[in-house]
């Protein structure tokens, strides 16, 4: 570390860039109140500080003196939960671009060893990224927090130089990263030494490693204005040094489609940055029954009764989550009441699942013993209602945490609205709080116990409004944010009654064509009214008409659609494998991407003046954009298209072969999914045979275009490494106006 590079690190953690006073060895500063005196000096082309008549290696003394990690790591043993029955789980390992260049996952039997031994790696000139995922529920956060806790108790025993910092981003997306990060170092861990770009720093230096849980639902501003990515704000601000855990049900680079990657990339802005992937396996026979031996439980005999009910691969044996509150409820009731409680349809095992928590909490908790009989607080139906209006209030608050006073309102609310009197209002106050679903955090505040019952109650509160056609509650509801799936789920089972057939379905698309009607093209109302719709008609056979909504991704994957108009609508790009569409017509809406790689069924449905951008056939990776190919494939697929391209339908032409370079640059990009720059031999090593060609025929194009340029190679050997000179906005862009030719996209990436 030389003079500036301290000098720039320490006006960081300082109130004010005066409060630094340096001049040449002599120190002074203040920083937190805290007058430090100390002076400088350099041995053997290090820096040191010594302050008090103790001498320390400059990076030391800004660490344990000024960052004060130690007692960070004090914090996070205090303060991150901890998990006295932790399993450990399996998983997926993809590694960095140049240690598996091919993408071949490799299984573990155990992660969390080869978590933190990815993590230590830390090559220099390069910042890294491992993404932890996993669908909800199985592990992550419990995951995260037990191996901060291992990490800080290592550093307390100096086993280790770095401390691996939980933040919690789910239920967060409307706060700016910065806040998040620093709110949750301040007040959930007790450590109010860091300001942001004082954090920062401490990644740069490698002494941090922030662990960033729920990534998927951030999203900050940019300094331009533009929304980017904030893991990719963070990566560029890192500088090409660092570290980052990024937890999430997705990552990044699992996407096909370049456009859905372009936000995070393009905003690293050049930086040296490498990712890999651990994907977390679901619980096995194993695993639940070494939990629920840890319980008192006879985890043999439970798993084989709720495998025989559903099956070996059920979430209620395989999900962390939920294994873990069947152990609980099994703790306090007869197995074989458990199981006849779950009797039923599969489908809506959760459902019955919550149900059955519920039942045990009014039955035998809420409990009313001031008159004579005792009698029940609230019915079932009650409770789902109150934790319903628990839930409306954290999404529309905007937050998935409820400060006590704010469940004293609402419980004033539902119970003014009930005509319950005082004395039973106080006593349901007091004990939803102890509710088996609601966990107390620090500082007076409460959450649901898991995301998903927060999501599951909140699909009860969106089924009363649309059931009930409230359009002000609608739009209220809908217009905060993209729904969770699972909520969406709820609500439309909900709606239709866990019957399956609709007689009323039309009302009840009627009621969401009204609030979209008025709404701006780019609306979450839109959104969510287009994903709670489809699910609506699946499997509905009355006639519908469905009018200015969006449909997310893959929303038409595994439906069946019939007797639908859908009129004025945007599709993202969305799949057909297994969908069954029939006597259905799509008027004057946009298709972001039709993939018809799988077996569908579609006939008698038409496409009157649709736009298609991209489509994707059988067999093939890459999508094409020529209009006459797509239509032609589309047709062969069993759409009919009446009134655009009539030449192209009566000639019968065949999809038109995408250009085999333009395949091969689509390819190229997105190895930069998984590293900003790349070596040649990783190159070639991802496109095997085809390699010469690219190198032949394809890369002195991109040079002289200035879509790849070469930058330095600090390895060993003797090869090239290449960086992206454009936007992977720019790159997609080109690729859809290209029309399939590879001339057309260096003429339209010139432009």
């Amino acid at each position: 570390m030389d003079h500036h590079l301290f000098r720039t690190i320490l006006t960081a953690f300082a109130d004010k860039p005066a409060h630094i006073d340096l001049e040449q060895s002599r120190l002074i500063a203040e920083i937190r109140d805290d007058i430090i005196e100390a002076t400088l000096h350099s041995r053997s082309g290090e820096l040191w500080v010594e302050e008090n008549g103790a001498k320390y290696r400059a990076s030391t003394w800004i660490i344990d003196r000024v960052a004060r990690l130690p007692i960070l790591a004090d914090r996070i043993l205090t303060h991150v939960e901890d998990e006295p029955h932790f399993i450990e789980p399996a998983g997926h390992l993809l590694d960095r671009l140049e240690e598996s260049p091919e993408d071949k996952e490799i299984p573990l039997n155990s992660v969390t060893s080869r978590i933190l031994d990815l993590l230590d790696r830390r090559p220099a000139g390069t910042s890294t990224g491992l993404y932890v995922t996993s669908d909800a529920g199985e592990g992550k956060t419990t995951l995260i927090h037990h191996l901060a806790r291992h990490q800080a108790c290592r550093y307390k025993q100096k086993k280790t130089d770095w401390l691996l910092v939980p933040i919690a981003l789910a239920g967060r997306p409307f706060l700016r990263f910065d806040d998040v990060i620093i709110g949750t170092i301040v007040s959930k861990l007790r450590f109010p030494f860091l300001y942001y770009e004082a954090f920062v720093w401490l990644v740069r230096l490698g002494v941090i490693v922030p662990a960033l849980d729920g990534f998927e639902e951030m999203f900050v501003e940019g300094q331009a204005g533009d929304a980017v990515s904030s893991l990719g704000n963070l990566m560029r601000m890192l500088d090409s040094e660092g570290t980052v855990l990024i937890a999430a049900r997705r990552a990044f680079f699992e996407y096909k489609r370049l456009q859905v990657q372009a936000p995070l990339f393009d905003s690293i802005d050049h930086q040296q940055a490498d990712f890999a992937r651990i994907k977390l396996s679901r619980w096995d026979r194993k695993r639940f029954v070494e939990y629920a031996k840890t319980q008192g439980i006879d985890g043999e005999s439970l798993f084989t009764m709720v495998a025989e009910r559903y099956e070996d691969l059920h979430p209620l044996l395989t999900r962390p989550v939920l294994v873990k509150r069947l152990i609980n409820v099994v703790g306090s009731t007869d197995q074989q009441d458990l199981i006849r409680a779950l009797a039923g349809d599969g489908k809506d095992y959760f459902e019955r699942f919550v149900k059955s928590i519920i039942e045990r909490e009014a039955g035998e908790k809420w409990i009313d013993r001031s008159g004579e009989p005792a009698r029940p607080l609230l019915t079932v139906d009650q409770h789902h209602e109150l934790l319903a209006d628990i839930a409306l209030e954290m999404w529309t608050s905007e937050t998935a945490i409820l400060k006590s006073d704010v469940f004293d309102s609402v419980v004033d609310l539902y119970t003014e609205d009930h005509q319950m009197d005082t004395h039973i209002t106080r006593q349901i106050s007091r004990r939803i709080r102890q509710h088996a679903l609601i966990v107390k955090m620090h500082n007076d505040f409460f959450r649901f116990d898991h995301e998903e019952f927060y999501h599951y109650f909140l699909g009860l509160s969106v089924a009363s409004m649309v059931a009930g056609a409230d359009p002000g509650g609608i739009r209220h509801a809908f217009r905060v944010a993209r729904l969770p799936a699972l909520t969406v789920d709820v609500a439309a089972r909900r709606i239709r009654g866990g019957s399956g057939n609709l007689e009323t379905c039309s009302d009840f698309i009627n009621a969401l064509n009204a609030v979209c009607q008025s709404e701006l093209r780019d609306s979450f109302i839109k959104d969510n009214a287009g994903d709670l719709a489809v699910r609506l008609i699946d499997g509905n056979s009355s006639a519908v008409a469905i009018s200015h909504m969006s449909f997310s991704v893959d929303s038409l994957k595994s439906r069946t659609i019939q007797n639908t108009t859908f009129r004025d609508c945007f599709f993202q790009r969305t799949d057909l494998s297994e969908s069954t569409i029939l006597r259905c017509s799509f008027e004057g809406c946009r298709f972001e991407q039709i993939d018809v790689s799988g077996v569908t069924d579609i006939r008698d449905s038409t496409l009157h003046d649709c736009d298609v951008f991209s489509v994707v056939r059988p067999s093939e990776e890459a999508a094409m954009f020529a209009p006459e190919s797509i239509n032609a494939t589309l047709r062969e697929t069993g759409f009919q298209i009446p009134h655009r391209y009539r030449a192209v339908e009566t000639e019968r032409v065949a999809p038109a072969d995408q250009d085999p370079l333009l395949d091969l640059t689509v390819r190229m990009c997105r190895t930069f999914f998984r590293s900003t720059a790349v070596n040649e031999n990783t190159f070639r090593q991802r496109l095997g045979r085809k390699a010469s060609a690219f190198f032949d025929q394809i890369l002195p194009h991109l040079e002289a275009h200035g879509v790849v340029k070469e930058v330095e190679y600090r390895g060993a050997g003797r090869q090239k490494r290449y960086q992206l000179g454009v936007s992977l906005d720019d790159v997609q862009r080109s690729i859809e106006q290209a029309d399939g030719s590879f001339e057309k996209f260096l003429g339209r990436i010139r432009a």
